[in-house]
């Protein structure tokens, strides 16, 4: 329901919020939701709320600009709808006119998230947005030591934010409204994904573009898909790669599941203690091979002897349990997992395919048994979710197709938000497939000699080769520089493909966009071409303005691009890795 009495909100963000690119999105988001003027605020504000009897706790998180949060003020403002959509809010204050429909908009809220009361005439309220719920649940997920702890420590947690009587938070309840990595809610966690679409800015690009149905043609690991579902809209994701596909449809899956998932966990933890025991039956006995010889061949000469009967005797057993579930279950992708994180790739420079190797001590089982227990506190934190919020997720359909050729028909979507692959990948720096080729053959999506196939197709693949002829000038400047480069040359063609790949995708969005429909196409802002030895910076190509030219070509309107920054996570991952970090959303649009 939408009041249409004078609304005064006060937005308070994140206390995880720290960079500017995250305020400039979070107030981009705001506009778009209330469609009103904000102002930002300090903590000084929020002491000046007590009159409308709110208190807040002392040790309020400032953004290195001073800001707390927004104020705005609106006619007229769906609340139920900010519940849903908010992403960067933890808090949402507001007053009101004491009026019947005010006090009906309120009471569409999840009553266990809002509390209200009356001051001279007016109501006084807050709620707890979806998100910051969903956000804290993982946290608390990861740290609990079984599930039974994740619903008590969400209730108090709960309870602590959304007490009658508002008062400092409990430390410990501080503690975990202030955690840094909340990444991993609704099974984002589930598998580790080079690459992954943040979960907030996925959220605030669907929000900026509209729309009732939304495509994301590179869905990789379905961050994009998830988010709009629980927002209730309808989402198609497309990927090429088979592992892909099968996470995000096992996160569709959970979304979904009743109940089914936390029984399976429970009988394969029970098949697994009963095999390291040896207690299961003659047939089961009889039926679980010693090996199944799934290591490719490009690292199985990289593995000393014993550790590869190691990794796999334990794939081997652990398959062997989960075979009464359909294939590529999210037990499966939970073995998948273990495997992508037993071996770390890092490709190395010139698109030779050499890599060097990093192996996880851990072994495959303990890693495995490690996800089912966290994929256990999930499911709970996510039981209760649904249970306090009504939380019914839109559909999600995952199709194994290529961007360059949707399955769609034409004009079939309103909204398309999406990441393609960088450029790094074609220039060799990184092979996306070869780091999850043993866990797409040990789940069976793929053969072992199919690998280099599979590749060559993909979007930034070094076996691909283009000219420059139709390209946009600055492509064609980047690419006759890597020809002209003795140490790069090797990469120019590969690089060529990348840059009519990325426009054939653009092409597609466009014909399967409504008109009017918006996308946001998210890319590196720049690629820093370096000398390796010196760290000395060789060409800075700018990569979103490339990108911003291909959907000239495609025939799509550029709106407005959006540069944010972002966090690293490994301060040593690669040179120039000190340097800021942007990426660039390019906010387009169908004639």
């Amino acid at each position: 329901m939408i009041s249409n009495a004078r609304w005064t909100l006060f937005f308070k963000l994140r206390n995880n919020i720290e960079l500017d690119g995250d305020l400039d999105l979070a107030r981009r988001e705001l506009i778009a939701l209330i469609q009103c003027t904000l102002e930002p605020r300090g903590a000084e504000f929020l002491y000046s709320w007590q009159q409308a009897g709110w208190l807040l706790p002392k040790d309020i998180a400032l953004h290195r600009q001073g800001v707390v949060g927004y104020l705005g003020q609106a006619e007229s403002v769906d609340l139920l709808r900010l519940f849903w959509r908010l992403s960067f809010c933890e808090q949402v204050f507001g007053i009101v006119e004491d009026d019947v429909a005010a006090r009906s908009a309120l009471a569409l809220l999840p009553s266990s998230l809002v509390r209200v009361r009356q001051v001279n005439q007016r109501l006084a309220f807050m709620f707890v947005p979806f998100n910051a719920m969903a956000e804290w649940s993982d946290v608390i997920a990861r740290r609990a030591k079984a599930p039974k702890e994740v619903g008590a420590t969400l209730e108090y947690l709960r309870a602590a934010i959304v007490a009658e009587v508002p008062s400092e938070l409990p430390q410990s309840a501080r503690t975990l409204l202030q955690a840094k990595q909340t990444t991993g809610h609704l099974f984002h966690g589930l598998h580790v994904y080079k690459a992954k679409f943040f979960p907030r800015m996925a959220r605030a690009f669907l929000n900026l573009c509209g729309g009732a149905t939304v495509l994301d043609p590179f869905a990789g690991s379905g961050t994009a898909l998830v988010e709009a579902a629980v927002m209730g809209l309808p989402a198609i994701g497309v990927d090429i790669d088979p592992l892909s596909v099968a996470i995000a449809r096992a996160k569709a899956q959970l979304l979904s599941d009743t109940g089914a998932i936390a029984d399976a966990v429970a009988t394969v933890l029970t098949r697994l203690d009963a095999s390291e025991k040896g207690q299961g039956s003659l047939f089961e006995i009889a039926e679980t091979p010693a090996s199944y010889n799934l290591t490719p061949a490009f690292i199985r000469h990289r593995l000393p002897e014993p550790i590869l009967r190691e990794v796999e005797t334990d794939v081997a057993n652990i398959l062997s349990a989960l075979r009464w579930l359909p294939p590529c279950s999210p037990l499966h992708i939970a073995l998948s997992d273990a495997l992508s994180r037993k071996f770390k790739f890092r490709f190395l420079g010139l698109g030779y395919g050499r890599f060097s190797l990093t192996i996880q001590p851990r072994s495959v089982r303990q890693m495995f048994l490690e996800n089912l227990q966290y994929l256990s506190c999930a499911i709970t934190a996510w039981q209760w979710l649904r249970a306090h919020t009504g939380v019914v997720p839109a559909p999600i359909t995952v199709l194994q197709g290529d961007a360059r050729q949707l399955p769609l028909k034409d004009a079939s979507v309103e909204c398309v938000v999406t990441s393609p692959p960088y450029m790094p990948a074609s220039s060799g720096r990184e092979s996306y497939l070869k780091s999850k080729a043993y866990a797409m053959i040990a789940l069976g999506l793929i053969t072992p000699d199919a690998v280099d196939t599979l590749e060559a197709g993909q979007i930034g693949s070094v076996q691909r080769a283009d000219t420059i002829a139709d390209l946009p000038p600055l492509a064609q400047e980047v690419v006759m520089w890597m020809q002209n480069d003795p140490t790069r040359c090797v990469k120019a063609a590969a690089t060529a493909s990348y840059f009519a790949d990325l426009r054939e995708s653009l092409r597609e969005i466009q014909r399967v966009l409504k008109p009017g429909g918006k996308c946001a196409y998210v890319v590196a802002r720049r690629h820093v071409f370096y000398r390796y030895r010196s760290r000395e910076i060789v060409r800075v190509v700018e990569s979103a303005d490339i990108t911003a030219q291909l959907a000239q070509q495609a025939k799509l309107q550029l709106v407005e691009p959006i540069h944010v920054e972002l966090h690293k996570q490994n301060s040593v991952a690669r040179p120039r890795s000190l340097d800021a970090y942007y990426e660039t959303a390019l906010l387009l649009q169908k004639p």
